[in-house]
């Protein structure tokens, strides 16, 4: 085509200067051991460390580095120096920039060791020719060949990839010294990606002393060269030195779409960690775990019929942990003492409340004390309320009777370990209303749980003449390290003190209610979870209807449709607690739920038939 006279020459003569330079360079895409002579320009995109190790030929000490290198083909290949040629190159070269390559061996790439996806790798051990180049602005400054972590669940092991997740979680910076006498430091982070799969990943050095708030917020990591290998019978990460790590990627696609999924779905999924070795048994009911050879991992599916307060102490080996000890219980009418540590055993108590179903994976379970107990790996997963068929299971079994059997413990209690930080609950009693305020005057310092048949009959709306709200607004920020909400009251501004932050926050009733049943009432305390099923309308909706066209009458209106129209099972914890220096039994509503008929009439005959052993009826 004829040259275009507006066009500089001096521009034109550029341009053609650029493309017949870039005409004399081989691409990376095309090389393989079929061509014996080729020059290529490309960018180091990762360096690795000069390594020595003893030669099999000769037994005398070799040097050797590795470089990936990329090209404006878009492809990457590994590169070896060996030798003097490892010597000469090593401190020369410098990751990021751009150099020729010429006078090397192309062998095919050995799959075990190649941290590269091109099927071959460049040899220099003699006569390499390696010349700095002018930047090339069109050949990236890094390529990643992402793998998903469950097709790096099927990988053999060792090998390295590239990964890209959520930041789920991460640890405090550690500082130690390896068996070589040399100080390092390392932090782990937890990431997870759109295949339900999470694995811990251990980052080195500078990456690991940034801030913990560059963590925070789940963000999306980009990790290229990222060494697999087995651990504990799993699989676990290290972020190599010479590797890449990217936090809040922008206009990177998979990021882009790991971002999108974790808002819509990824918050509430249930992991798989690589973690931990995959057990083929799936969950496993505790009659059986009875009567498993110790020491094991196992998942556990239950409702939580008890919990102590987070406890905190330092280890032998001075580190600060923080654990939590809370009773499972399935449809096998047996029970087990779980451990959780670190954040999940900071969690509120409300949410251990209710006689939540939990499923969890990965609880190590061994002798204790002459009975059994679990506690949950680090790697491990915890899940709240889920929806397997073995949860559905366990909650129309607690539901239909189980809340009310007798329990066969395979734990034997020593008390709160570390110091008396509280005992575990037991199994709600079974109590009239009149029974549980006289035994909930007498509660000591360990916390009771009683189940009582009543009825709602009045909920307190307004006090001393002035209207009572009856809900309040709680931050829905993440806590720092977490995926789960902080849950304090913000101000009117939106404003949470405890996240020193105005974020997203939603409603959480929290209600004076008065349950009777045919002897007398008691006023509880009932918050959120409990206090929905109570009114059988979320928090959400009890704002919108205040807030429609009918305001508040509308609501109280709503509120008193609900008097005594079904009987509930309420689930009410009483303890000690402090008022102005002075120790008073408070009682809570944790949980209600409408009272299964069937069960309840069984439970009143044998009441009946025992009273009726006891008291014979006179003969007329």
């Amino acid at each position: 085509s004829k040259p275009n006279p507006r066009v500089d020459p001096r521009t034109r003569a550029a341009e053609v200067s650029a493309v017949a330079m870039a005409e004399q360079f081989f691409p990376i895409s095309e090389l393989s051991t079929y061509q014996a002579r080729w020059m290529i320009r490309a960018r180091i995109t990762m360096m690795g460390q000069l390594r020595s190790f003893s030669s099999k030929r000769d037994g005398g000490e070799q040097r050797v580095f590795e470089v990936h290198v990329l090209d404006e083909s878009g492809v990457e290949i590994s590169a070896s120096f060996f030798g003097g040629m490892a010597d000469k190159y090593f401190p020369m070269l410098q990751q990021g920039k751009c150099y020729t390559f010429s006078r090397g061996a192309v062998r095919i790439a050995n799959r075990q060791y190649s941290r590269c996806p091109h099927r071959y790798q460049i040899v220099f051990d003699r006569d390499a020719l390696i010349e700095e180049a002018a930047d090339v602005e069109k050949i990236e400054t890094v390529k990643f060949s992402f793998s998903d972590l469950h097709a790096v669940q099927s990988k053999a092991a060792p090998c390295t990839v590239d990964l890209v997740g959520v930041v789920t979680n991460f640890k405090s910076l550690f500082a130690f010294t390896s068996k070589e006498g040399k100080e390092l430091v390392k932090r782990e982070i937890t990431i997870a990606d759109d295949t339900a799969t999470s694995m811990v990943v251990a980052i080195w050095g500078e990456r690991a002393k940034q801030e913990d708030k560059v963590f925070e917020g789940q963000p999306v990591v980009c990790l290229k060269g990222v060494g697999i290998r087995e651990w504990n019978g799993g699989k676990s990460g290290s972020l190599m030195e010479a590797g890449v790590m990217k936090l809040r990627p922008s206009n990177m696609p998979e990021a882009q779409r790991l971002e999108k999924w974790w808002a819509q779905h990824g918050k509430s999924t249930n992991f798989t960690s690589l973690g931990l070795s995959i057990s083929q048994e799936g969950i496993l009911d505790l009659r059986t775990l009875q009567a498993k050879e110790l020491p094991c991992t196992v998942e556990l599916c239950g409702v939580v019929v008890g919990f102590k307060p987070p406890f905190s102490f330092t280890s032998q080996a001075g580190k600060e942990l923080v654990k939590r000890e809370i009773t499972l219980a399935d449809d096998t009418a047996m029970s087990m003492m779980v451990t959780l540590w670190g954040d999940r055993a900071q969690q509120p108590d409300a949410i251990f409340d209710n006689h939540t179903l939990v499923s969890i994976k990965g609880v190590i379970v061994k002798e204790w004390n002459g009975g059994r107990s679990g506690s949950l790996t680090e790697n491990g997963n915890l899940t709240f309320q889920p929806s397997t068929p073995e949860a559905q299971r366990i909650r129309d079994w607690w539901t239909q009777g189980g809340s009310s059997q007798s329990l066969t413990a395979l734990s034997q209690d020593a008390g709160a370990g570390g110091g008396g930080a509280g005992v575990a609950r037991s199994p709600a009693k079974a109590s009239t209303v009149a029974e549980m305020r006289k035994a909930a005057d007498q509660v000591s310092s360990q916390p009771e749980v009683y189940s009582i048949v009543s009825r709602l009959s009045f909920v307190q709306t307004r006090k001393q003449g002035e209207t009572q709200p009856l809900y309040y607004m709680a931050c829905q920020e993440s806590k720092p390290g977490t995926s789960f909400p902080c849950n304090k009251r913000v101000g009117e501004d939106g404003f949470c003190a405890a996240c020193n932050r105005a974020g997203r926050a939603v409603p959480r009733l929290n209600l004076r209610c008065k349950f009777s049943d045919f002897g007398d009432s008691a006023w509880l305390t009932t918050f959120n979870e409990a206090a929905q099923r109570v009114l059988d309308a979320s928090a959400e909706e009890t704002q919108a209807l205040e807030a429609g066209a009918g305001g508040r009458e509308a609501l109280e209106a709503s509120i008193r449709r609900r008097y005594f129209q079904e009987p509930l099972q309420v689930t009410v914890r009483a303890r000690l607690e402090s008022y102005n220096g002075e120790l008073r039994s408070s009682t809570t509503c944790v949980d209600a739920r409408p009272v299964n008929r069937g069960t309840h009439g069984r439970i009143m005959l044998k009441s009946i038939s025992e009273m009726l052993a006891r008291e014979p009826v006179a003969a007329f």
